[in-house]
């Protein structure tokens, strides 16, 4: 990348080396974009890497058509989910343990955490409790909005971590290893609302409304 200097009145140019692994182009016209606007004047970019984007974010895209006949783009965690629940898998093996074998929810059923009373962890386990709420976090970000209860649930509890809850985690990763395959598609169809499915009201005279006035604490109009 090339930048213009000035001094003393003279104007210089100075050569940037930027490397990068990914770009991402929004437009109507992205490999357009990519190959003149910003392979020219800006980057060299490989002939080979330019082309419908297939990871983001630690995430799979790829181009479905829906039954509509409508183009979407999807979004699939999978790969990262995947990766993620292999790294538990590997830690408890050197434990001697492994992840629950029956996991068909995301916490066991009927489980609370604010009522879990099992023993507290040290400074070390904490840390390992907290790092895998780290993960599931940025999984609900990739999104896996079906575990977001849970692990917000869970996340409530990261000051003070306690054994019974780490178990509750592992149940979560068996329950991801179980289902990794899922998949969001983003539907760039207009809605169809039916408007006669809605009753009209006059809000001006409903209970939300009519004569209702805010009432001011004393002073407050001084």
């Amino acid at each position: 990348m090339r930048h213009a200097v000035k001094s003393d009145g003279c104007e210089y140019y100075k050569y940037v080396l930027l490397y990068t692994d990914d770009a991402l182009v929004i437009s109507e016209n992205g490999e357009k974009v990519l190959r003149t606007e910003i392979g020219k004047s800006y980057f060299e970019l490989k002939e080979e890497s330019i082309g419908p984007p297939d990871i983001y974010l630690g995430g799979k895209m790829r181009k479905v058509v829906l039954s509509n006949s409508a183009e979407a783009w999807s979004f699939s965690s999978s790969q990262y989910v995947k990766s993620a629940v292999s790294n538990v898998e590997d830690y408890l093996a050197k434990k001697g343990l492994k992840l629950p074998a029956r996991a068909n929810t995301p916490l066991s059923p009927n489980y609370s955490p604010e009522v879990d009373t099992s023993l507290e962890f040290n400074a070390t386990d904490a840390a390992y409790y907290q790092s895998l709420i780290g993960v599931l976090r940025w999984m609900v970000e990739l999104g896996r909005v079906g575990i977001c209860c849970e692990v917000s649930m869970m996340s409530s509890h990261l000051a003070l971590p306690r054994t019974g809850r780490l178990e509750q985690l592992y149940h979560t990763f068996a329950y991801l290893k179980k289902y990794h395959n899922s998949e969001m598609v983003f539907d760039p169809s207009e809605s169809e609302i039916d408007m006669s499915q809605f009753e009209r009201k006059d809000w001006d005279s409903s209970e939300f409304g009519g004569d209702l006035h805010e009432e001011f604490p004393p002073k407050a109009l001084a």
